[in-house]
Order: structure tokens, then C-alpha cells, then sequence
């Protein structure tokens, strides 16, 4: 019988004790020397890639975040202020592109440059005491981005020409955002390191924390002329590295300082190797026989471990390959394999969740970004159909009166709108889903038994899989959304209903908030805005207008003989007069623009933003015709009726809020007084006068 023969099959403590009967303890000795360099040297790598792993994860996060930042500053500066610029930027369409892109950049400062330094328009929060500086660095290149320290704070700065216009004045699109202070925590989480940037010798971006759980900020680093060395890290030993942050794209004094634990298997190694040297000089003939067996049953898995622990550290999660061995070798081995298998199931298990929890943290703040209700729905669709990787998709809301799904908003692929036709509750698979309260995954499309057309006028043979839940709010069933289609020609799983079912949960809470806010500022009768609204409105109409040099007018409606049609006709047919009055109102004015407003009993007004007199004079003589066009069908005969309306401007009539309202209203008596049926400008009083 061979030796390997005899020790094929058996345990660990078998062949260590084995060993041991044939050599006694000297030869051992030394082989624990050379086990030990070996596993130093694999640790020393293992520390080294780790080392190196760290900054490059950090120096990638960063130059990630300065490109990112340049791109979309390119992407905005080349297409969406393209368009402003051609149009010498109108105050209304910029600001709101600007305050749209500081929310989905996530932007503390955007401002546009004529002329390389003079600040046209700015939003946000800037860092005003430098901006003079900073702003003709940046723009003296159609594309430039960097990071400047600022109040030892790391800011971005890109910077991008708005190309393609006829102009000799060079406009620039500015970008700032500041660095978070916990910018290195994820990756200090990731790989247990510290991560510090360096400025000026104080730490103006650390992951550093002290005794109390504070931020060090400011701290002076120890010993800053050294570019490596070792130092206490809340009482533990770490080992770190200086160097330039990004060589070749930032100041060379800004640096980055990259702190390691020490190494568990150099201490180890270094106390086991003092009390182990002494034995392996006399063990020196047989120390050949011992450290073959040894090496070929321990050092070689243990160092294949060693080096798949880097690869783990690199993130690669590739299971090891199965061995044969029954020893605790084998189990280590099979043990490892199933960790790093728990390992890559908990990594897309969090990726998930965090995917999960980017989607409803949207749409829960959509509520604040949307008044209009339909605008929320496409927001929450579209989302929902991003997320879970579909072609299209479609909201459908129950209607309290009939008890039907109807379609309110539909986005993605060829169509907008799915059907037209209203659906009962059991019907098809969105009715099976509205009744009984639980989503379903129809991965046959219009194949599926439960499938129905309802009369739609578009094909549905393209429908191949249907993910269908439904908007609960309370104990009730508000409606359903329908998402269309995997994308890859994929199939829908229950982790995909699962997400809809959340996606479903949180819109159904943020559209039911919409329409209480809804609710909140619109009159119930005539559906306009409440009085409240009107002044918060206005005095935000009259500061924009102030600021950037703007008109702005002011409509003031009263019906004629309203008293008349209550104590003649009733009260309902009064209120049908005020609904009739009101939607000729909301169907003339300028949607999304113009602002109509219930002012009181049977007064309204409508705010004009940047309308001049005459502008807003023949906007409300097209009103007062379609109003008196109006007939109202009674008992004793048709009805007609007539406004009289007053119209003021800002700021020729008027320099605030109440003198504008004062100078409307004084107008409209005077149209009283002309007859009725007619419109006066407050300019009119100041020529009688």
C-alpha cells in the first residue's frame, strides 16, 4: 500500500497525526515557516489588491460624478436651453426648466452665462462669494467641468456652450452640486477602508468618524507630509496611502488618503513566526517530506481560498469549483461555495429592494411636483412601465357613478389610448382584478381566457404578456394599472407583481392626496380656483413680474342681474348660470397658463401672466361674447346672460396687489355704469379723470 493510498479518504486530524508518528514535531516546525511566508505573501497581495481596489472604486465614483455631471450639462445646454436660446429665453419657460432640472439633476446651482462671465439667469443656491471667480474659469471652453474646494467643501462645475445659435455673445449653461459629506460611505461600507480627500492639510471629505460618531471634517491629518505609513484609526492599526485624488483632471492638491485595517494574517504570521523559527533548524532533512504532504492537502486549497477571496474583494462572485474531498478541507470548500451563493442572492436581493425603494420614493414625491391629476397619472405610468421593463401601459380609474373602468391615461409603444370603452367590474382580466382586489400575471396576452377586447379599435394581437393591479386606497378599489408587454419578448414573474402591487399600493395613497388638493383649491360648484388660491396666485404672478420686468393683467368678471335670476328664476337655476359662466371662462383662456378664479359670490377673475392691456382686452371681449351667447332653457323661456368686466395691468395701473384689484374692480363698476355688457381698462378711468 502506497502512502497517499493510506491517506486518501481519511479527515484532517488523521493525516496532521499521521504526519506527526512519521516526523515528530521538528520537521513540522519548519513547515510551518514556509506555510506561513506563503500565506504572508498571499495575504500581502490579497492586502495590496484590496489596497488598490479601494482607490480605484473611489477614484471611479468621483470621476463618474464629474462626468455625469458634464454630460448632462451637455445634453441640456445642446437641447433643451437650445430651444430657450432661440427664443432670447422667456422668463417662464426658463425658470421652469431650470427649477425642473435642479430637481432631476439634483443640482444645488444652474445659471446661464452670456459673454463667458455675466450671469443672465441663476437658480438655486450658490456659492456667491466666488462665483466671479469660478464662472470665467469654467466658461472659456465649450465644455469644461472640475471641482474647486469652496469653504473646505468639494463642489462640481461643468460648464457647456449652447452651440448652433446665431449669436456673437457665447452663452453657457452652468452646472454646481455640492459633494455629500457621506459621498464615501457606501464604498467605506463595501470595502472597509477609510477614504479622506485632502486640501490645504485638513480633511474636506473623510469617512472617518471619531469616539462620538462625528463626522472629521477639518481634521488635520497625522504626519501630512507623508504619502504612506500607519496610524491608529479609533484605537485599531491601519495602514494608508496618499495620493494625487485624479492625476491629470484635478489639482495636484487635492489629494486622497486611503486607509486599511491591517492585515489579520500578517499579525498572526508575524507573532506565529517568532515562536516557530527556532524549531525549523533542526528539522531540516525531513522538513522536505513534510512540507510536500502538507502542501499538496493544506497550503494549495488554502491559498486557492486566499485568492478567491480577492476575486470576492474585486466582486467577482463566481462559485469555486467542486472538490471531491471528504476532510474539513472539502467542507470548507463546499461551505465557501454555498456562501458566496447566499452572498450573490443577497446582493440581487438588496439591488431589488433598492430598485423597489427609488420607484415609490418617486412617486410618493410626484404628489408635491403635479397638480393637474392627469399629469400625475402619466407620471406614476411611466415610471412603472420603466421600472419594470415594459413597452406600454395604462391607468384606469373606477367611476363612482357607473361603477366602470375607464381609461384616463395610457403610455409607451405606438398607441396613448388602450380603449375607449368603459369596463365592468369582472370583466376581462383589468374587471376580474378591480373586483376581487388582487393583482395577475397573464403571460398569454390576448390569448388568455380572461382576455377581452371591449370593442377597442386597436389590435391587440401584439399583446403577448399583461401584468394587471389594482389601486387600493382604504378598504376600496379606486381603479387598476395595466403594464403591457415585457420587453426582449421576457415574461412577467411574481417579483414583477409583487413591485406593481407596491408601485399600485403607493399611487393609489398619491393620487388620492391629488385629489384632496384638488379639492382643496378649487371652487366645488363652478371649478375654479378658490378666492385663497387667487391671492396666493397673484402676489406670486406680481413678484415674477417685478423681478424680471414683466406685464401681467388682471380680469374682474360680474354677472349682470344675478340677484335677479335667484329671486326670479331659483337658486338652481342661478347656479346653473355660475357653471355655465365659469366653463365658457376655463374653455377661452390660455390652458396651463392663464389662471381663472372664483372671487366671490357671482364674481371671477382670471390672471394673465405677461399679457399686456389690449392683449387682455380682446381676451376678454371674446369672453363677454361667448357668455352673452349663452341660453339657459326655463319654464317661462330662454334665458341670456351678460358680464360686465374691468380690466387692469401691472404695472401701469397698478404697483402691487391691491392697487391692481382695486383698479380692476373700479373699472368694472364703470362698465356697470356704461349699460352692462361691456369691458373697460382702468387705463379708461385715468382719461375720464
Amino acid at each position: 500500500m502506497q502512502f497517499s493510498d493510506l491517506l486518501a479518504g481519511r479527515n484532517l486530524k488523521f493525516k496532521i497525526l499521521l504526519v506527526f508518528s512519521v516526523i515528530l514535531v521538528i520537521p513540522l516546525a519548519f513547515l510551518m515557516i514556509v506555510s506561513l511566508n506563503r500565506t504572508s505573501r498571499v495575504a500581502q497581495h490579497d492586502f495590496n489588491l484590496r489596497l488598490g481596489y479601494a482607490a480605484s472604486l473611489f477614484r471611479r465614483a468621483l470621476e463618474d460624478q464629474l462626468d455625469s455631471i458634464k454630460i448632462k450639462n451637455k445634453k441640456v445646454a445642446d437641447f433643451e436651453f437650445y430651444t430657450l436660446a432661440t427664443l432670447e429665453f422667456p422668463a417662464t419657460d426658463t425658470v421652469k426648466l431650470m427649477d425642473t432640472e435642479l430637481i432631476r439633476s439634483d443640482l444645488d446651482y444652474l445659471a446661464i452665462v452670456n459673454d463667458r462671465r455675466h450671469i443672465f439667469i441663476d437658480r438655486g443656491s450658490p456659492p456667491v462669494e466666488v462665483l466671479d471667480k469660478i464662472i470665467p474659469a469654467m466658461c472659456h471652453s465649450p465644455l469644461n467641468v472640475n471641482l474647486y474646494i469652496i469653504e473646505d467643501e468639494p463642489w462640481i462645475f461643468s460648464a457647456a456652450m449652447i452651440t448652433k445659435i446665431r449669436s456673437d455673445e457665447a452663452r453657457h449653461v452652468v452646472f454646481a452640486q455640492r459633494i455629500p459629506r457621506d459621498f464615501a460611505d457606501p464604498l467605506k461600507r463595501l470595502t472597509g477602508a477609510e477614504f479622506s480627500l485632502l486640501f490645504a492639510g485638513q480633511k474636506i471629505l473623510t469617512s472617518q468618524m471619531d469616539v462620538y460618531g462625528k463626522r472629521r471634517i477639518g481634521a488635520q491629518p497625522e504626519d501630512p507630509d507623508k504619502t504612506c505609513g500607519s496610524t491608529l484609526i479609533l484605537g485599531k492599526s491601519h495602514f494608508f496611502v496618499r495620493e494625487v485624488a485624479l492625476p491629470g483632471k484635478l489639482s495636484e492638491s487635492i489629494r486622497l488618503e486611503i486607509a486599511l485595517p491591517d492585515s489579520e494574517y500578517n499579525l498572526l504570521g508575524r507573532s506565529i513566526r517568532r515562536d516557530f523559527i527556532f524549531f525549523g533548524f533542526f528539522g531540516l532533512l525531513l522538513a522536505l517530506i513534510t512540507g510536500t504532504i502538507l502542501a499538496l492537502n493544506i497550503a494549495g486549497p488554502i491559498n486557492q481560498l486566499a485568492i478567491k477571496t480577492s476575486e470576492i474583494a474585486s466582486g467577482d462572485l463566481t462559485i469555486i469549483h467542486e472538490t471531491d474531498r471528504k476532510d474539513e478541507i472539502g467542507l470548507l470548500f463546499r461551505n465557501f461555495s454555498e456562501m458566496i451563493t447566499r452572498l450573490r442572492a443577497e446582493k440581487e436581493l438588496k439591488e431589488q429592494r433598492m430598485k423597489e425603494l427609488n420607484t415609490l420614493f418617486k412617486i410618493s414625491n410626484a404628489v408635491n411636483l403635479f397638480v393637474d391629476s392627469e399629469e400625475l397619472l402619466k407620471f406614476v405610468l411611466t415610471h412603472a412601465i420603466e421600472v419594470l421593463e415594459a413597452e406600454r401601459g395604462s391607468i384606469m380609474l373606477l367611476d363612482d357613478n357607473t361603477d366602470e373602468l375607464v381609461v384616463k391615461v395610457a403610455s409607451g409603444g405606438r398607441f396613448r389610448i388602450a380603449s375607449g370603452t368603459p369596463v365592468k367590474l369582472g370583466h376581462g382580466v383589468c374587471g376580474s382584478v378591480a373586483r376581487e382586489g388582487a393583482g395577475k400575471i397573464c403571460n398569454q396576452g390576448f390569448k388568455d381566457p380572461e382576455f377581452r377586447n371591449f370593442g377597442s379599435i386597436l389590435p391587440v394581437e401584439d399583446i403577448n404578456s399583461l401584468l394587471c393591479s389594482p389601486l387600493k386606497f382604504k378598504d376600496g378599489i379606486i381603479g387598476v394599472i395595466n403594464i403591457v408587454n415585457k420587453r426582449n419578448d421576457g415574461l412577467f414573474n411574481e417579483s414583477d407583481l409583487a413591485l406593481l402591487n407596491l408601485i399600485a399600493s403607493q399611487a393609489a395613497v398619491t393620487i388620492e392626496n391629488n385629489k384632496l388638493y384638488e379639492l382643496s383649491i378649487t371652487d366645488g360648484m363652478t371649478r375654479l380656483f378658490v378666492h385663497r388660491y387667487f391671492q396666493a396666485r397673484l402676489s406670486e404672478e406680481m413678484l415674477r413680474a417685478r423681478r424680471y420686468g414683466l406685464t401681467l393683467s388682471l380680469i374682474m368678471f360680474d354677472i349682470d342681474n344675478f340677484k335677479k335670476f335667484n329671486d326670479s328664476y331659483g337658486h338652481q337655476t342661478g347656479d346653473q348660470v355660475l357653471q355655465k359662466v365659469a366653463t365658457t371662462i376655463k374653455e377661452t383662456i390660455r390652458t396651463g397658463i392663464d389662471i381663472p378664479c372664483r372671487y366671490g359670490g357671482e364674481e371671477m377673475s382670471v390672471i394673465l401672466p405677461e399679457t399686456r392691456a389690449e392683449e387682455a382686452f380682446q381676451t376678454a371681449e371674446r369672453i363677454r361674447e361667448k357668455i352673452a351667447a349663452i341660453t339657459i332653457n326655463h319654464t317661462s323661456g330662454i334665458l341670456r346672460v351678460t358680464t360686465s368686466i374691468g380690466i387692469a395691468t401691472y404695472p401701469s395701473d397698478g404697483h402691487d396687489k391691491e392697487s391692481i384689484i382695486k383698479a380692476a374692480d373700479r373699472a368694472l363698476y364703470l362698465s356697470k355704469a356704461r349699460g352692462k355688457n361691456c369691458s373697460t381698462l382702468a387705463a379708461d378711468l385715468k382719461n375720464q379723470c
